[in-house]
């Protein structure tokens, strides 16, 4: 199979096997692009390679993830990861403050705190501490509620962020110590009691090995291992590739030309860009003489703040139940959209 990439962008192809072991194709396509606040996103004239390994901010099973692969078959919904520090108004010591991003027609905010602890006060129990004023906290799944608690023989680890902050056992916690709280939780749902499951709060992405994702991975049992392996299990569902805060999973896939909009992520507090009006497809053409356009949806927004750099992630599949000739990926851009990449090429007519 001859393959022809029309679009700008690095692409990657390569087959999977859904939960019934049936085979089907995939083309990946990423583009890199520039954040000039206010304005479009501007084609990077240095397109940067696809990820085939995810990338952490430490240590793998100790640090949360910076950077997911693209090596998800398909995802159901699209996806918005942003890697940023939370800056505080006018760059100004405060106790606390919120960081938010809204996305076409979805938002999530966060409260952001300085560092403080749970305290053990032998009359009024345990007690969190006024937070010390700071100018930044880096938004990371460390700073918020999980982690991993251990006292003498005990120990239990946080399923739905290991990595985290104030995750602990009231009733046997060592009272002689102070536990680091969580510095990042939500608006609507503040820590405020000690021992009590908070959800993890964030807009970086979620590793497959936490929850919620975890719950769509399906049954690796003894039944899996006899009937199933290596395939999917029978239980297997589509949902365990959105790898976003399940507050920034999008109801469905961008058009593509929304407005984003980040509060508190930088420096200036404000930062706004729009998504390009870009359409991809693919074009099948069959050994038998057929052929067929299908779409390639965006399906995965990855915001780098302090780079001032967006990656937008396409995908399609197709069938592969006959043989196939050439397969196409294409680009069209409006004709009202006027663009130009960093080199000067014109990019308003597509490919």
């Amino acid at each position: 199979m001859q393959f022809r990439n029309f679009t700008y962008f690095p692409r990657l192809q390569f087959k999977s096997l859904d939960e019934k072991k049936r085979e089907f194709g995939v083309v990946v396509l990423r583009g890199t692009f520039e954040i000039h606040n206010g304005k479009a996103l501007h084609l990077s004239q240095k397109q940067e390679p696809l990820v085939l390994a995810d990338e952490y901010h430490g240590k793998i099973g100790e640090s949360s993830l910076r950077l997911e692969n693209n090596l998800a078959p398909y995802k159901l919904r699209t996806d918005i990861h942003v890697n940023a520090v939370a800056h505080a108004p006018g760059e100004k010591y405060l106790q606390q403050w919120e960081a938010g991003i809204k996305v076409g027609k979805i938002q999530k905010k966060i409260l952001v705190t300085g560092p403080r602890q749970w305290r053990f006060n032998s009359v009024t129990g345990w007690e969190l501490t006024v937070p010390r004023p700071c100018i930044e906290v880096p938004i990371r799944y460390e700073y918020a509620f999980g982690g991993i608690w251990e006292y003498e023989k005990e120990k239990k680890i946080c399923e739905e962020n290991p990595v985290g902050i104030g995750f602990s056992d009231k009733a046997l916690s060592d009272t002689k110590h102070p536990i680091a709280a969580p510095q990042i939780t939500s608006p609507e749902n503040p820590v405020k009691e000690f021992g009590k499951s908070y959800k993890p709060e964030g807009f970086g992405s979620i590793s497959s090995a936490w929850k919620p994702r975890l719950n769509f991975a399906g049954t690796y049992d003894e039944r899996w291992k006899k009937f199933r392996s290596p395939y999917l299990p029978d239980d297997f569902k589509f949902e365990f590739y959105n790898s976003a805060h399940p507050g920034l999973i999008y109801p469905g896939f961008v058009r593509g030309d929304e407005t984003v909009v980040l509060i508190n992520m930088n420096p200036d507090s404000y930062l706004s860009f729009k998504l390009p009006d870009y359409s991809l497809s693919l074009l099948v053409r069959w050994e038998d003489g057929q052929m067929a356009p299908l779409p390639i949806m965006l399906d995965t927004i990855h915001i780098e703040v302090p780079g001032k750099k967006v990656y937008l992630t396409w995908r399609g599949i197709f069938p592969l139940v006959k043989p196939i000739r050439v397969l196409e990926a294409r680009i069209k851009i409006p004709d009202s959209v006027k663009q130009t990449s960093s080199n000067g090429e014109d990019i308003s007519n597509g490919r």
